[in-house]
């Protein structure tokens, strides 16, 4: 397993893939199947190159699996926090305990660059996630946010992780 930054050299259409694959698997019955059926091969690739954000990859064998965004908040009234704006597998590669090990790291990664707080929104709906995340030692911090995908709007609920609190030491990479 090798979990790195990304680079210029690598594929942004596979990366690109893990996204499409993995919100048209998790997503079905969350959002409607027109919106998901709109997703394009490459959807995601302006989105991983664009600047101001960082992006891992974990790869298997050679195969990009997974894949974490983070960075500084966008949100005003939460300067000085990281967000994790996404952490994708495809679907093949779900449930074997890799998302631990890919937040693991993304946790040290955040640490390193200073942060204290971290947040990160996961719809109201994805139960697989939020479960992950309070495993994890994420809490939820009552914060609720209204998105639009397509026609249907969703509620999202933010998870926020305190890393004076060592959480991690419960799961092993």
């Amino acid at each position: 397993m090798e979990i790195r930054y990304i680079t210029p050299d690598d594929n942004l259409a596979e990366i690109s893939r893990i996204y499409e694959q993995s919100w048209k698997h998790t997503y079905k019955g969350m959002l409607s199947k027109r919106y998901l059926n709109s997703i394009t091969e490459g959807e995601w690739i302006e989105k991983i190159s664009q600047c101001g954000t960082n992006s891992l990859v974990m790869l298997h064998n050679g195969k990009y699996i997974g894949t974490v965004s983070f960075g500084s908040s966008h949100i005003s009234q939460f300067d000085g926090w990281a967000e994790i704006f996404s952490i994708y597998f495809l679907p093949e590669y779900t449930g074997q305990g890799l998302g631990i090990i890919l937040m693991n790291h993304v946790i040290a990664e955040l640490r390193r660059l200073g942060y204290q707080r971290i947040f990160l929104f996961a719809l109201e709906k994805n139960l697989s996630a939020i479960r992950f995340y309070e495993k994890y030692g994420f809490t939820t911090s009552g914060v609720m946010m209204k998105n639009r995908f397509g026609r249907k709007v969703v509620n999202e609920i933010m998870y926020v992780y305190d890393m004076s609190q060592d959480y991690t030491g419960k799961f092993s990479s």
